[in-house]
């Protein structure tokens, strides 16, 4: 018994040069900007940071507790897994946002197994990115009368001095504006009708395979 020809499944339109923009902020802002800056501090380097209060918080302990122990997880301090467990996440709000503009974000690539070829559904990357855009959105509102409280009584007893929020605010601003944009823009790409999808692309089983495994990036 013969089997049926699998559907066709064509691409969605390609994003608008301001979602592309906006996708490509949205992916450097965390893996280019804010991992790297969290990096030292993952190592317990004091950068942009008062050594003692950092210290202290590094190992899981209040201000002022000394040298009580405090457990770690996972055989880390409690300030570095914090730290590594916000980095990873901050990667994979990157590849998702790189997705958002990226074939590979509505048709999924030829070495995924049983899934190849087909349809990535909406929901799939729309809802870590509702969900991540309204956090940051939510935080990032509270960041300017926070930010002038800390300048107003800034110490040396706090933990991270005023350098590095003033390095690191730029950076979420930037993440919370790009993201919701590139989630915005993959919406309307794929909730278009299907006539107007086969208008703008072919199919991608008749598209040429990339030397990277990627349809329709070659």
């Amino acid at each position: 018994m013969s089997r049926p020809p699998r559907a066709r499944t064509t691409a969605a339109p390609p994003p608008p040069s301001w979602a592309r923009r906006a996708g490509h902020v949205a992916w450097i802002a965390p893996v280019l900007g804010f991992i790297p800056l969290h990096v030292p501090w993952i190592l317990g380097i004091p950068l942009f940071a008062n050594p003692g209060p950092f210290r202290e918080w590094y190992h899981g302990r209040g201000p002022g507790v000394g040298d009580h122990p405090v457990d770690g997880f996972l055989g880390l301090p409690a300030g570095a897994f914090y730290l590594g467990l916000l980095c990873v996440l901050a990667a994979l709000g990157g590849v998702l946002a790189l997705g958002l503009i990226s074939d590979w974000g509505t048709v999924f690539p030829r070495w995924v197994p049983w899934l190849r070829g087909r349809r990535v559904p909406q929901w799939v990357p729309l809802t870590p990115t509702v969900l991540g855009s309204a956090l940051m959105i939510g935080y990032s509102a509270t960041l300017p009368w926070q930010f002038a409280a800390d300048l107003a009584d800034s110490s040396t007893e706090d933990i991270f001095t005023p350098t590095g929020v003033l390095i690191g605010l730029p950076l979420l601003l930037a993440w919370a504006v790009a993201l919701p944009l590139a989630g915005w823009s993959y919406y309307r790409r794929t909730r278009l009708p299907r006539r107007d999808r086969r208008r703008w692309s072919a199919s991608v089983d008749d598209q040429p395979a990339s030397p990277s495994g990627w349809p329709g990036m070659g």
